[in-house]
């Protein structure tokens, strides 16, 4: 990941800086972050978002070893871990019969029940990638179709067409394991 970072900056001086600011407080930083995520790739996410952050404001900082650059490091990542730890308090979780019937009534189907929650995710795993996608999207983080469509870069009625059809296919598919 240093690679990346360093390919954002422009003279060979900055280059040096970067690279010993980074191997000097990574470490540190990963604590801070892993201390609030609880989550070790949670975690690097979060180093490495905060030093894409850092970058912009990389020209500011003069002495690397004062606390003021220790502290100052702390604090991007600290509310970087804090954004996403919000972020995934935020996740809606959705029930079986929500993610499976697409109008939202109750079904009755015994083998859901029997299958569980891996399960049932090894299933939807079989579904072609475009429709996995987007259930995903939709019922395990909760994305309402407006959402789903700006991250997708769709329509409102091609993701409409999609979950239509994702739940279609599930359903065809937990049919095929019944028999």
């Amino acid at each position: 990941m240093l690679y990346i970072f360093l390919a954002m900056l422009e003279s060979p001086e900055e280059k040096k800086k970067f690279s010993e600011l980074y191997r000097e407080y990574r470490s540190r930083m990963f604590s801070v972050a892993h201390g609030i995520l609880r989550d070790k790739h949670l975690a690097e996410d979060a180093v490495n978002q905060a030093f894409l952050k850092l970058i912009k404001s990389f020209k500011k900082i003069e002495d690397f070893s004062c606390n003021q650059t220790q502290d100052y490091l702390v604090v991007i990542v600290k509310n970087v871990a804090i954004d996403m730890y919000n972020g995934r308090r935020r996740i809606v979780e959705v029930s079986f019969d929500e993610a499976y019937d697409m109008d939202n009534k109750p079904m009755d189907d015994p083998l859901i029940e029997q299958l569980g929650y891996d399960a049932l995710l090894e299933v939807i795993k079989q579904l072609p990638e475009i429709y996995c996608e987007t259930l995903y999207l939709s019922s395990q983080l909760g994305f309402s179709v407006n959402e789903i469509a700006r991250s997708l870069n769709l329509s409102s009625s091609a993701v409409k067409q999609r979950l239509m059809r994702a739940r279609q296919k599930l359903s065809a598919l937990l049919e095929e394991m019944k028999e």
